[in-house]
């Protein structure tokens, strides 16, 4: 078997693609030349199908056949039984190309080869069957040389005795010899459902990794893409923010303001131009525009820790928040680390005048203002919480951030201002004179947490001090410094709800002073909203259907 796969290979290179498998077989060149029909050659080199047949078998003619080739000499059993080992069985030859491939496969030896025809007797005479049982007899590819036996006579050939096989040697197709003779043979597999020596095993492991390799890169392609993408666009937004007159966080009407602008409005932010403020936090001052309108200019505190370009983005997502009752931000201006914010002026100035300290001219705030100004309120901190996405938390709700029109409803002002408010100022916040806690919730206090909940229990505070004219904490003689609550729960025990009214209200019009029912649905509302667990307090939006219920008609 050696000596047959030797020079063969030589021949089937010029005729096979260089990535298929040359496939040796035994016989000489000089053999080949002479002898093999045209057809076979042809059968020999094409093998489309190559690599799915075990190694030093052939393709057949029809590409779905292997045929191997063994020399060990075997009875015609014996060698069924060895290709049936091998997962096929002896060669059933059904065309006269496979007859032509098998006896040029045992054109080395003498005495031919074992194929898989074998007499099988009947009634009606003897006749010739494949042994895998399924092959058709073509009687017609045999008809030019039928098979004969050794014996001289045909009642010889018909003797019941003597087991009859056929072979192809090299002097006629087919012959027939006593199957208990040794011989060489021919087996033959089926190409299409078998799995030989772990090759069509390695086709899918093949098939899988390519598949695989394809999957894997075209996922890091896009990736890839969507990293540089997504870097390319933080490189674009970073670019427009560094000339914020051209970002697109800033609409049309929201200007970046110079310097030197601002001075000339606000005549050198003059003390007559002041408005109200926190020294700790700048002050706000009133301006007029060259177009004739006014704006609020409000400075806040020098800091070197905060770049233009994240100013400006801070500011540009507060300019978005359009509401009837948030104060409308007109532009800012960033000058070496001094900061302004340019409000819409609101003509009756911040809620916190009005409740403590009347301006000159003007008249008490009766119930059914107390109430417009509270529902108006609750308004805009439900559109922060439950409209902008994602929502908005306030930080910093108090009576001095409430600005009122000329018809008294409210406007809140300072809508993401907390983070521009130093730490310091927060904690003096935090901490209110008598050491209570004014109008910020108990865990931000505690845990520094802030969520919707805690501008929902400032909201509570300030309807506290919107109904009683109280500040959250304030000076008494008896215990020192007494908080809004201290003051207002001994009341409520007591069902003393009309005492809970600032004098201010029942020292005006009789006839929009509550009744005790109104006031203890604002309490109730009040103590609702500032409940120590946060989770318990009410949604900004179930505050302002419950006020509305209380808001007279005729007001709103």
């Amino acid at each position: 078997m050696a000596v047959m796969r030797g020079d063969l290979i030589s021949v089937l290179s010029f005729s096979v693609l260089a990535a298929s498998l040359v496939i040796p077989l035994r016989a000489s060149t000089a053999v080949l030349n002479e002898t093999l029909d045209s057809r076979v050659v042809a059968s020999v080199k094409e093998k489309p199908r190559n690599g799915t047949c075990p190694k030093d078998w052939v393709v057949g003619p029809s590409k779905s056949k292997c045929f191997g080739f063994f020399e060990s000499p075997l009875s015609w059993n014996d060698s069924e039984a060895s290709c049936r080992d091998k997962g096929g069985h002896l060669a059933a030859l059904v065309s006269s190309k496979e007859v032509n491939l098998t006896q040029y496969l045992c054109n080395s030896t003498s005495g031919g080869c074992w194929v898989g025809g074998r007499k099988v007797s009947s009634s009606y005479g003897f006749g010739w069957k494949w042994s895998d049982n399924s092959s058709h007899w073509n009687g017609s590819i045999f008809q030019s040389s039928m098979p004969t036996s050794n014996c001289s006579n045909m009642p010889c050939q018909l003797n019941s005795s003597v087991d009859s096989c056929t072979l192809v040697n090299g002097s006629a197709f087919l012959s027939v010899e006593d199957c208990r003779q040794l011989h060489s043979f021919v087996c033959v597999l089926e190409m299409e459902s078998k799995c030989y020596h772990m090759h069509c095993h390695m086709e899918y492991f093949i098939i899988l990794l390519v598949v695989s390799g394809v999957i894997f890169g075209t996922t890091l392609a896009v990736v890839l893409w969507l990293l540089l993408y997504k870097r390319g666009k933080r490189r674009r937004r970073s670019r427009k923010l560094s000339n914020p007159a051209a970002s697109a966080l800033v609409p049309p009407s929201w200007k970046v303001f110079a310097k030197e602008e601002l001075r000339s409005i606000t005549k050198n932010f003059s003390e007559g131009n002041r408005l109200l403020g926190d020294a700790k936090t700048g002050g706000t001052y009133t301006g007029l525009l060259p177009d004739g309108s006014k704006v609020a200019v409000k400075r806040l505190k020098r800091t070197t820790f905060q770049r233009k370009k994240e100013f400006y983005s801070e500011i540009g997502r507060v300019a978005r928040l359009h509401h009837p009752n948030l104060v409308a931000v007109k532009g800012c201006c960033y000058d070496h680390g001094d900061r302004y914010i340019v409000y819409e002026f609101v003509a009756n100035g911040p809620l916190d005048r009005w409740l403590h300290h009347i301006p000159r001219g003007g008249r008490s705030l009766d119930w059914a203002m107390r109430m417009k100004i509270a529902t108006t309120l609750a308004q805009g901190i439900a559109f922060l919480h439950d409209k902008v996405k994602p929502h908005v938390v306030h930080r910093d709700i108090r009576a001095s951030n409430v600005l009122l029109d000329e018809e008294f409803g409210a406007h809140l002002m300072g809508v993401g201002l907390s983070k521009f408010v130093p730490w310091e100022v927060m904690h003096e916040r935090t901490m209110m004179a008598g050491g209570t806690h004014g109008y910020l919730a108990p865990e931000f206090v505690y845990s520094n947490e802030i969520t919707t909940k805690s501008d929902v229990y400032s909201f509570g505070v300030l309807l506290l001090e919107i109904l009683s004219g109280r500040r959250p904490a304030q000076a008494v003689d008896s215990v020192g410094w007494q908080s809004i609550f201290e003051w207002a729960t001994p009341l409520v025990q007591a069902h003393r709800y009309p005492e809970l009214l600032d004098p201010l209200i029942s020292s005006s019009s009789s006839a929009n002073i509550p009744e005790a029912g109104d006031i203890q649905k604002v309490v109730d509302l009040v103590y609702s909203c500032t409940q120590h667990v946060p989770s318990m307090r009410p949604r900004m939006s179930h505050v302002v259907h419950q006020l509305q219920q209380l808001v007279l008609p005729a007001v709103m």
